[in-house]
């Protein structure tokens, strides 16, 4: 999930990457031309950010399958945020972008979420000359509908495809993963499916596997009426409330499926596969989580790292972005 109901966002920056979303569940570049000194002493630095974030926005559009849907101003050199749609499997996927580092980062949304509700502080301050920052929108959610969302058992293995070949698509040659909740299961999948594709993975708020106490507290989710207004305002701005309302009980119906499989599996039989540093982080008041699912899957991830922010709920990298954002900059690099 995203952040317990009436307790999300703290720490999110205003701005038009928008507040942290609800309950991002957990069952679980483009190169920046520089502009000459000519160029600068004629248009200045105001008219020469504005042609740069032009090029940015035709570069994109002349890539096989992308669409430009729109373009943030740039709050410096190198820091504009690019939003766009790309044609992956049979659908148009909504993504944001920013910096002009080396190293493909990916940012993974949780339950209802997208890169605009979910990762305000990591798309504002992640280090923009390190890393390409993209933050995707899963099919059915944030702006990369149609389709509806839907929750077939297995959906989460469909989201890693749909991640991995997104990326393939932006031409990145290899990535590294921050996944959230939802997010976090599927780069623990696309990790273990993808590995000689992914050269890093951070993830925190994600379970392996359903188990009863998990149950109870999705039913718990079920009925976004009984949400607080603070939680519900942000998902019904982007959904509405009757497609917010309804993906909500389909998502509780999809990830219950899996406590009837057995032990509950999600994605237990897989994390022996996963080759890529790991770093598990979790946040040790998250009411969602428990530590138990954490615990689990450094025991399984081979060679992987867990990190425990005592004050952390479930969106820990929100409420404690500053924290977060250095915890996993030092880890990929």
């Amino acid at each position: 999930m995203q952040g317990e109901a009436g307790d999300r966002g703290g720490g999110v920056a205003p701005g038009r990457i928008g507040p942290a979303t609800a309950l991002g569940f957990s069952a679980c570049a483009l190169p920046a031309a520089m502009p000459s000194l000519s160029m600068m002493s004629v248009l200045g630095r105001p008219g020469v950010l504005r042609l740069r974030l032009r090029l940015r926005m035709l570069l994109t559009a002349l890539k096989p399958g992308v669409l430009v849907s729109q373009a943030g101003p740039a709050a410096a050199f190198g820091t504009s945020i690019t939003s766009a749609k790309v044609a992956v499997n049979g659908v148009h996927l909504h993504y944001q972008q920013t910096g002009e580092g080396d190293h493909a980062v990916l940012l993974l949304p949780g339950m209802l979420g997208s890169g605009e509700t979910d990762f305000g502080p990591q798309l504002k301050n992640l280090n923009k000359k390190l890393f390409t920052v993209v933050a995707w929108d899963p099919r059915g959610y944030g702006h990369s509908k149609p389709p509806d969302r839907d929750f077939p058992v297995d959906f989460f293995e469909r989201d890693a495809k749909d991640a991995v070949d997104l990326m393939k698509a932006l031409k990145f040659k290899k990535v590294s993963l921050l996944g959230w909740s939802d997010g976090g299961i599927t780069a623990l999948i696309a990790a273990a499916k993808y590995p000689s594709y992914i050269r890093k993975m951070v993830i925190w708020g994600a379970n392996a596997y359903v188990t009863d106490e998990d149950s109870v507290i999705y039913e718990g989710i079920r009925d976004v009426s009984k949400w607080s207004e603070r939680t519900k305002k942000p998902l019904e701005a982007l959904y509405g409330y009757d497609y917010f309302a309804r993906t909500c009980e389909k998502w509780v119906d999809g990830i219950s499926q899996f406590k009837h499989l057995p032990d509950g599996n999600i994605c237990r039989h897989l994390l022996p596969q996963v080759q890529c540093p790991t770093l598990i982080v979790h946040g040790e008041k998250d009411p969602l989580v428990p530590r138990f699912h954490a615990d689990f899957i450094h025991e399984h991830v081979k060679g992987s790292r867990l990190h425990l922010m005592p004050e952390g709920k479930h969106n820990l990298h929100l409420r404690f972005a500053d924290e977060f954002n250095k915890l996993a900059e030092d880890f990929l690099q």
